[in-house]
């Protein structure tokens, strides 16, 4: 939670150094045509919730494979946190567009950080099932790592990946 420390320029240069392609066919149709306007929506739907860019940007990345997706969720669910994709194969929740999907996540990712309530109308399907501010820092998103055992995701290291990949970003 809190000003990011990071901007749409460092975004787009970080995703431009991981070698990918953005798929613009594809985001044209859901609000996102270019990558710097996909960062923007990212910069912009995070301060919406008092998130940091630079999470939801970075676990973005991660869950998606730098937009690239390749597993349960299909990209034209707007999808890019993997919201109710679960280790049993659901295909998880769909947004109407690229902004919706990103304020989802951010919302997702505000109630593991805090207690605090939403600032804008919740479009997370699953924001009622997450324990509130159970996992207040990145490091322990994951629930091997969370002492409460609750997080985002079952992967081991999968919070402190997301930490990693965001001093990657702060270089750019």
């Amino acid at each position: 939670m809190g000003m990011s420390q990071c901007s749409v320029d460092q975004m787009v240069a970080y995703y431009n150094s991981a070698g990918r392609t953005y798929p613009a066919a594809t985001y044209s149709n859901y609000g996102a045509p270019t990558l710097r306007r996909f960062c923007e929506l990212v910069y912009e739907q995070a301060a919406a919730e008092g998130v940091r860019a630079e999470v939801l940007f970075c676990q973005a990345m991660k869950e998606t494979g730098w937009l690239q997706f390749g597993g349960q969720v299909l990209p034209t669910q707007c999808n890019f946190g993997g919201i109710g994709a679960t280790d049993g194969g659901a295909h998880g929740a769909t947004f109407p567009n690229v902004a919706t999907g990103l304020l989802a996540q951010a919302q997702h990712l505000k109630a593991y950080a805090t207690i605090a309530p939403l600032n804008q109308t919740c479009v997370d399907p699953r924001y009622h099932l997450v324990p509130k501010g159970c996992a207040p820092y990145v490091e322990i998103l994951g629930q091997k790592e969370n002492p409460t055992g609750h997080g985002w995701a079952t992967a081991e290291g999968y919070g402190l990946s997301i930490v990693s990949m965001m001093k990657m970003l702060s270089r750019y």
